[in-house]
């Protein structure tokens, strides 16, 4: 019995707290999500002033009668309210008091009623043109429906929320619903959303200073990187049985190539350690079963894993062999590979366009034209560098084009990713922001944390002058995951942007 009583009591003060939102401009860090299952405010009812209406004195009783659990009696006078504010014409009192109720039943177990009494709370604020209680109306609706369990719908309309309170610079209202998706997406096993969504409420939090609100979506957070295994679990378990059977049937060329792929996954997702272990077992397999190409392949990738997270001395070793390995068979598009990373890597090696454009000859001898694309983005960043800004251009394009056309979504946004970095250097936000943006809505969607980390990072520094919420938000998201990478310094220079921003 005691457990229910608390559960209702706390499912009823975030809607208590959103009544509150509409009696006057609150500062939006008022009200704090504090659990998983419902959002908790500050409950305390103000003390009544002589210009209260009828229906405000009676809305502020039913209020203190619901925060000490007396609900039959508070519904009663919501009821009353509601009435008085109907007969005084009072749109937006009427929406408030409609919110409160709905919710009230939400907490009651009354989810139909309570659902039946949010859409008409929307209705009326609809009505007056009240955009806060929309969005209101909108976050008590996603928790009516986590309420009842219904996931899929919750996780929509608290992103809806998000929206709307984002489009009301409401942050503490955008980070509220985002805890409430994040908690939806949790339960459907959508793990690195739920991630996504909980880190950026850290980084809204932290960037307006609101302590609370921080502690629980740090504890949010906390609970789902370290109870929850990520959306690639199951494909991880069906190659572990694969690896199992070839161990026992002893197949290692078969295995190595089991490792690499669970390396690849590793990777992808932003996991260097595993990924690391499991393309060194991949090298040694391949090593004992005398397999060259499967080692120059394993090699490169090693190589290519080390290189994104900047581990440079570590990626040039992999390189290396992989390049003595290759002058003994002579794989062309390799090399042409390995060229690309050796010039991305090494500001200062000998003649960088001349590097590159050896490796542009081979790939366009043997039609690669994915590792064309790769060389044109290499060649452009020196272009850039070099102040030559529309060739640069030109290249980004043409690569992003390539890539587009090869289906490969992850090299394309990668090609995003430097135009927007390059229209950032010629002052143009707009077409800077419009790249980024793009960049990492497929980042995002593939999973590949890396490509997420760096887009994030540019969108924070493009937006730094014109939306300086937003960009210490995006910082410090860049931050979070550029530290889930081991790579120190990117984290510390993307909190430093972050801080700098005044």
């Amino acid at each position: 019995m005691k457990r229910s009583t608390i559960a209702l009591s706390s499912g009823l003060c975030a809607a208590l707290a959103l009544v509150a939102c509409g009696e006057g401009q609150q500062s939006s860090n008022d009200a704090q999500q504090t659990a998983p299952e419902a959002a908790v405010a500050k409950n305390v009812a103000p003390k009544a002033t002589a210009t209260e209406s009828r229906g405000q004195q009676l809305l502020r009783e039913a209020e203190r009668s619901a925060n000490v659990g007396r609900d039959l009696e508070a519904r009663e006078t919501f009821e009353r309210a509601l009435a008085a504010f109907r007969s005084a014409g009072d749109r937006t009192g009427e929406g408030r008091t409609l919110l409160a109720i709905g919710s009230l039943d939400r907490a009651m177990g009354q989810g139909e009623r309570g659902r039946q009494l949010l859409a008409q709370a929307d209705a009326v604020f609809v009505a007056a043109g009240d955009e806060r209680g929309r969005a209101d109306a909108t976050f008590a609706m996603g928790e009516l429906e986590r309420a009842q369990f219904n996931n899929e719908r919750a996780r929509t309309i608290f992103d809806t929320a998000a929206e709307q309170y984002r489009a009301l610079a409401d942050w503490s209202g955008e980070a509220r619903s985002l805890l409430g998706r994040a908690d939806a997406e949790r339960r459907l096993g959508l793990i690195l959303n739920s991630r996504r969504a909980a880190a950026r409420a850290v980084a809204i939090y932290t960037a307006t200073t609101d302590a609370a609100g921080l502690t629980l979506a740090r504890r949010t957070l906390g609970e789902v990187v370290g109870n929850y295994p990520d959306d690639f679990e199951a494909k991880r378990g069906e190659i572990r049985d694969q690896i199992l059977a070839q161990q026992q049937a002893g197949e290692p060329l078969a295995e190595a190539q089991r490792q690499l792929e669970l390396a690849e996954i590793e990777r992808h997702t932003g996991q260097p350690e595993q990924s690391r272990e499991r393309y060194g077992l991949s090298i040694a397999l391949y090593r004992e079963g005398r397999d060259v190409l499967g080692l120059i392949y394993a090699l490169l990738s090693l190589a290519d894993l080390e290189r994104g997270i900047e581990r440079f001395s570590e990626a040039r070793k992999a390189y290396t062999e992989a390049q003595a390995l290759l002058r003994e068979i002579g794989d062309d598009e390799a090399e042409a590979h390995l060229l690309v990373a050796l010039a991305e890597m090494d500001a200062t090696m000998g003649d960088q366009r001349a590097v590159l454009a050896r490796s542009q000859e081979i790939n366009q001898r043997t039609r690669n034209r994915v590792g064309e694309a790769e060389g044109l983005i290499a060649l452009g960043q020196i272009e850039q560098r070099a102040g030559n800004m529309e060739v640069a251009a030109r290249n980004f394009a043409t690569a992003y084009q390539i890539l587009l056309s090869s289906d490969d979504e992850v090299g394309a946004a990668k090609a995003l990713l430097a135009t927007g970095a390059l229209e950032r250097q010629l002052g143009d936000a707009e077409a800077s922001l419009d790249a980024l943006v793009r960049a990492r809505v497929v980042f995002e969607v593939t999973g590949y944390r890396l490509g997420e980390a760096w887009a994030l990072r540019g969108i924070g520094e493009t937006l730094a002058a014109t939306q300086k919420i937003e960009a210490k938000v995006n910082l410090l998201m860049a931050a979070y995951w550029f530290e889930t990478l081991g790579m120190e310094q990117r984290r510390r220079e993307s909190v430093a942007a972050a801080e700098a921003i005044r």
